[in-house]
């Protein structure tokens, strides 16, 4: 399988550049099988992963030609729609990408489509440079925004998220950023490069185990009563704190001297 995916790590840090000119990033099964593929060949303590698109292009989300070729093959009684499945493989993708254990950053310089939008809000932190374009654009080919929507809510709100979808709304990087779709607007180049270099500097100063916990608690903090939650984050708070990195953690503050994952290996 040609590669559609630039990959490149440094230090702590994971870069993937999509880079499939011919359908503008999109998030095609080839595409996904090789974001996928990078993920699982990651090493091991990231401290983030930067997602970014080559071409002048973000992404454009769904691979439609591919849809168009599915849906033109009627479906034998009995069959399992085959453009459920694809989309139900889609929705996975989000997820995974949705809860890994680090940094995930958005870098967005270009277009941003559909699906393309949804992958930018499921990450952790979004970058927004002048060049940004988002669209939400499901509703105007008469399908719904149906795999990316918890992002966007999650995001936005769903009041901002409706607006948006119900509208087919187009926005700016400096809009996105009004509407909480993006993290951080920047003018230029060299903006986007201090940020992206000053929100990486601050990651690795956080131990990993511990980065992925906050994140996995504060998916529970969602999804528990706060009872339930109170016991879930006093568990973990208690586990983290007997384990290496607690006792690294305290161990560096008492003796005023870095943490260990600081340091390059």
């Amino acid at each position: 399988m040609a590669s559609l995916l630039r990959v490149e790590t440094t230090g702590r840090c994971l870069k993937l550049t999509l880079d499939d000119a011919r359908r503008q990033n999109a998030l095609s099964a080839e595409m996904v099988a090789n974001i996928e593929h990078a993920l699982e060949a990651a090493p091991h303590g990231l401290a983030a992963l930067v997602v970014e698109g080559a071409n002048g292009v973000f992404s454009a989300g769904a691979d439609l030609k591919s849809l168009a070729e599915t849906l033109a093959k009627p479906l034998a009684p009995g069959e399992a729609d085959p453009v459920q499945a694809m989309n139900a493989a889609g929705g996975r993708f989000f997820a995974r990408f949705a809860t890994l254990p680090y940094l995930t950053i958005a870098a967005v310089d270009g277009a941003a489509v559909g699906g393309g939008m949804g992958l930018a809000a499921a990450a952790d932190v979004v970058i927004a440079t002048a060049r940004a374009r988002f669209a939400l654009t499901e509703t105007s080919l008469g399908i719904p925004p149906a795999q990316i929507a918890p992002y966007l809510v999650a995001r936005m709100g769903e009041r901002v998220a409706r607006r948006l979808a119900l509208t087919g709304a187009r926005l700016d990087g400096r809009e996105a950023e009004r509407l909480g779709l993006a993290d951080y607007y920047c003018d230029n180049d060299a903006e986007r490069d201090a940020r992206l270099e000053a929100l990486l500097l601050a990651t690795e100063r956080c131990a990993p185990l511990a980065n992925a916990e906050t994140k996995r608690l504060f998916r529970a903090c969602r999804a528990q009563p706060p009872e339930a939650y109170i016991e879930t984050a006093a568990k973990s708070f208690a586990e983290a704190l007997r384990g290496p990195e607690g006792r690294e953690g305290v161990a560096a503050f008492l003796e005023r001297r870095a943490p260990s994952w600081t340091r390059p290996n």
